[in-house]
């Protein structure tokens, strides 16, 4: 029986294979994916968030294929045997061009790896991926976006490079009077190159060494002190002033409250945990 919960949902299951592997950067790949099914792929951009299943030992179970709607993909998810059950994490896919059936996704290969990270240090061309992602014609296609600046000249953005791809989504549909502040965190700056443009005016980089700290710290700290310094002024602007801020979850959380305790008001940030620090909060 179909997820009642995800009834509104214009996702649907894309059936995909890698058709070109590409390094970017020392710890980002980009994966080229394609497929017939990809014609009817919504190309919301920015940050847009989708869900890829991970092929089992065994490849796909029969219950999941091509053309299911989110509301029965998951049902059918939740029914298998968790051996069989495609493990599940959310990407950012910017980069989609419906005419020639093609998707990029870009992955930071991190240590120690997880499941995704683990499938795309180790994908070949020929292998098969399951995306779950707005088809045109269906419901809303920013389903999954959550930039939402409004009419907003000034923004700032925040990110580790979990969120590096849903950076340049955004500053790709940047209008022309707008500058952005970004805040950057990497343990290498050059993961940074493939997604941001160091030549654009609008511009202003700040590059966040990790230095072997927890990842999202640095971020913290940052923000922290961006705050303390201007976010008195970006709460004066009011809705000229948009924030985005992405990182360790727990992290996140923290920079939210104190972006908040400047006089930001909570509609002019939004602020999203992409992964979970399950080693520091063991430690904690």
């Amino acid at each position: 029986m179909p997820d009642a919960r995800f009834a509104d949902s214009p996702n649907r299951l894309f059936a995909v294979t890698v058709a070109r592997r590409e390094q970017l950067s020392p710890s980002f790949v980009r994966l080229g994916l394609t497929g017939p099914g990809l014609a009817a792929f919504a190309p919301a951009g920015r940050d847009l968030r989708v869900k890829i299943l991970l092929p089992t030992s065994d490849g796909y179970p029969a219950t999941l294929v091509d053309g299911l709607t989110e509301a029965a993909w998951r049902a059918a998810w939740r029914t298998l045997a968790a051996a069989d059950r495609p493990v599940m994490r959310s990407y950012t896919a910017p980069r989609v061009d419906p005419d020639a059936r093609w998707l990029d996704l870009d992955v930071y290969l991190h240590e120690p790896a997880g499941p995704a990270s683990a499938w795309a240090a180790a994908a070949a061309v020929g292998d098969p991926l399951l995306v779950s992602a707005p088809a045109a014609g269906v419901g809303d296609p920013s389903y999954g976006v959550q930039w939402d600046p409004g009419t907003a000249t000034r923004v700032v953005l925040g990110a580790d490079e979990t969120a590096f791809p849903a950076v340049a989504g955004i500053l790709a549909t940047l209008d022309s009077d707008t500058t952005a502040t970004l805040l950057l965190e990497a343990a290498d700056p050059a993961d940074t190159l493939p997604f941001v443009a160091t030549d654009d005016p609008r511009l202003e980089v700040h590059h966040v060494r990790r230095a072997g700290r927890p990842g999202g710290v640095p971020l913290l700290e940052a923000g922290r002190a961006w705050a303390e310094r201007y976010g008195a002024g970006a709460a004066a602007a009011g809705p000229a002033f948009y924030g985005w801020f992405a990182t360790e979850s727990v992290q996140v959380a923290e920079l939210r409250r104190s972006l908040l305790a400047v006089g930001i008001g909570a509609d002019r940030v939004h602020t999203q945990g992409y992964w979970i620090d399950r080693e520091g909060r063991a430690r904690d």
